[in-house]
């Protein structure tokens, strides 16, 4: 499905803007029991993943998926959200021409006539050689800045992955230091304080969730330790005790939740 713009012609920056509101509006759509937000899958095992759940986004926002041309659905998938007028890219893990399959999805789904520059990288959201060896094959693709992606990729996704975090089997949703990439933050440095503009971002995060900026940004030390933990971190305990005994993965407090 051909995404509507304002404008007739579509550029790269429009699809760059596009899925970054995308994933940030998703992941502010509240559950109704919980009151709690997730943060979008950024790897999956299975593509059944996504269309599936979460239940709450997916009973009112289904998704569907679409072949991309020439390509196996083995190799790469679309899918297409039509509620919240938005596509999505993802790829195997084993896709080496992951960047001409974005091109091919860019002419057939965004119409843009322009050429993808250098400058700009089909990023998988989530570091596929990590994702081969956790076994969660599947990887969301945004466009990311050059610049932006080798930092992340030379930072805190080469960290992880070679730290060998996470767990094999599980599906991974984005997390603080994902929404960084995604915003068009560097990423920090292990044992270095965050820079102004990081901050900032920060700002804007914690008013988008409810939390407090103080809290975001020990979370993001922490996942630069190598911690395992993720924006719900101060939440898990008292949901759980509440609700069940049932582990969540990578929530984020409404602001609702807080009022």
């Amino acid at each position: 499905m051909t995404q509507h713009y304002e404008r007739l012609t579509v550029t790269i920056q429009d699809v760059m803007r596009h899925e970054r509101s995308a994933l940030l509006g998703e992941s502010s759509i509240v559950a109704p029991i919980s009151r709690l937000t997730l943060l979008p899958y950024a790897a999956v095992t299975d593509p059944d993943v996504f269309v599936r759940t979460p239940d709450h986004i997916r009973m009112q926002h289904p998704v569907t998926l679409q072949s991309l041309a020439d390509r196996p659905r083995t190799s790469a998938v679309i899918q297409t959200c039509p509620s919240l007028k938005y596509n999505f890219l993802w790829v195997h893990a084993d896709n080496d021409s992951y960047r001409d399959d974005y091109k091919t999805f860019l002419n057939q789904v965004h119409k843009v006539s322009e050429e993808l520059p250098s400058s700009i990288a089909a990023d998988h959201l989530f570091n596929r050689e990590r994702a081969r060896r956790l076994q969660t094959p599947w990887v969301r693709l945004v466009l990311a800045s050059g610049p932006i992606n080798s930092s992340h990729g030379a930072g805190y996704e080469k960290s992880r992955t070679n730290n060998e975090l996470g767990a094999h089997g599980r599906d991974h949703k984005m997390d603080e230091i994902t929404l960084m990439k995604l915003c068009g933050m560097p990423s920090p440095r292990k044992n270095q304080p965050l820079t102004a503009e990081m901050r900032f971002h920060v700002h804007k995060v914690a008013e988008l969730y409810g939390m407090s900026c103080k809290e975001i940004e020990r979370n993001i030390m922490e996942l630069m330790q190598g911690c395992r933990l993720r924006l719900e971190h101060h939440l898990r305990s008292c949901f759980e005790n509440k609700f069940s005994p049932a582990r969540t993965t990578s929530t984020v407090p409404s602001r609702r939740s807080r009022q």
